[in-house]
């Protein structure tokens, strides 16, 4: 009998690793300033954390992101993809388990749930805030040049102010355009999705975009072009977060439900919305 669950686990493993690599590859939209793109395999990221778990979604995710970099071409990104996927799919899954835990505990803390998404956001604006203002007064120079603008064209702190000024837009705005998706799926689809889920997979999120960014101002040197990287790398997510959600709602009511290990069952406690 454990045997039979390992092999099945197994094969499950490897069909998401290659679904992953597919979803990911097939629509690859570049992204400026980076060259990198942007795609819609989070969405069987996020799958592959509520079927697999952190530890094999981890797995699937970091391997099958890396695996469509290299055929894509964008073998000096397939290193940091290795990482950063793997590590977004592990966050995600922990936090989804820990809001179980806690839910299973305490029923429905929509409140708190709220707050430590919030205060996630706020933090990675502060921490990409911190850096591109560092890297802006390091050297005004590349700072301009990243910009395609003349050194002297503009005031550094009214552009850094405007960068920042966008991030805490999207710290603000970003939440809660994941939590009006999730009541507007229960309202005209009938789908119920966990807060669990939407609070891990934000966090996951975070991880992915703030491990792109700084994946890309290694990569090229200049921390202020990276940041261009952020709205699109939020939106990739976002879809991501979307479409796993219509996923995940779909396949409950069928027999695949028994494949999920954040079930309707283990994740009920967590449906507060």
């Amino acid at each position: 009998m454990k045997t039979g669950l390992n092999t099945e686990k197994l094969i499950l493993t490897g069909l998401l690793t290659a679904l992953i690599a597919v979803t990911t590859g097939v629509i690859a939209i570049p992204v400026p300033f980076t060259n990198g793109y942007v795609h819609p395999g989070d969405s069987m990221i996020f799958m592959a954390v509520l079927i697999l778990g952190r530890r094999r979604g981890a797995l699937a995710a970091g391997l099958g992101s890396a695996i469509a970099d290299s055929l894509l071409g964008y073998f000096i990104w397939a290193p940091f993809t290795l990482v950063i996927k793997a590590g977004m799919a592990f966050v995600a899954g922990s936090i989804i388990e820990k809001c179980i835990e806690k839910c299973a505990e305490k029923r429905r803390n929509l409140v708190a749930s709220c707050a430590f998404v919030v205060a996630l956001w706020f933090a990675f604006n502060a921490a990409v805030g911190g850096i591109v203002l560092y890297a802006a007064n390091a050297d005004a120079t590349s700072f301009a040049a990243a910009l395609g603008a003349d050194a002297g064209a503009q005031p550094l702190s009214s552009v850094v102010t405007a960068i920042e000024t966008r991030l805490m837009a999207a710290a603000l705005l970003i939440p809660a355009a994941l939590l009006l998706i999730a009541v507007t799926l229960r309202r005209k689809e009938n789908i119920s999705v966990p807060l669990g889920h939407i609070v891990g997979m934000t966090g996951g999120g975070l991880f992915m975009v703030f491990g792109y960014y700084i994946a890309g101002g290694l990569i090229y040197g200049n921390f202020v072009a990276a940041a261009f990287s952020i709205p699109a790398n939020i939106a990739q997510f976002a879809g991501g977060f979307l479409i796993a959600s219509l996923l995940s709602a779909a396949l409950q009511n069928t027999f695949a439900k028994r494949y999920f290990i954040y079930g309707a069952k283990k994740a009920e406690a967590g449906k507060a919305l």
